[in-house]
């Protein structure tokens, strides 16, 4: 269930407060919080940005971590070349 909450009633309720039981009476109290949703429209260009200059500098992927000191083989068993000549 969705239910939008002002900052000042984080603190006082729990997820288990909002049902489908519960949200009609929210919704008689507070009224609808979806209502203005869609009044305010924002660009995507400021995230693009963003991501075109992020792109510039990004780690390759899969991202290549070191192995560290002790660290378990990383290979599924059934593509473990070294165990199939044990085995």
């Amino acid at each position: 269930m969705s239910a939008p909450l002002l900052w000042e009633e984080v603190a006082e309720v729990k997820p288990e407060d909002f049902t489908v039981d519960t949200m009609p009476a929210r919704f008689a109290e507070v009224g609808d919080r979806f209502a203005e949703i869609d009044d305010v429209h924002h660009s995507l260009e400021p995230l693009l940005e963003m991501y075109r200059r992020d792109e510039e500098g990004d780690m390759p992927y899969p991202p290549d971590y070191p192995k560290m000191p002790g660290e378990p083989k990383r290979v599924q068993p059934s593509r473990d070349t070294d165990r199939k000549k044990e085995g």
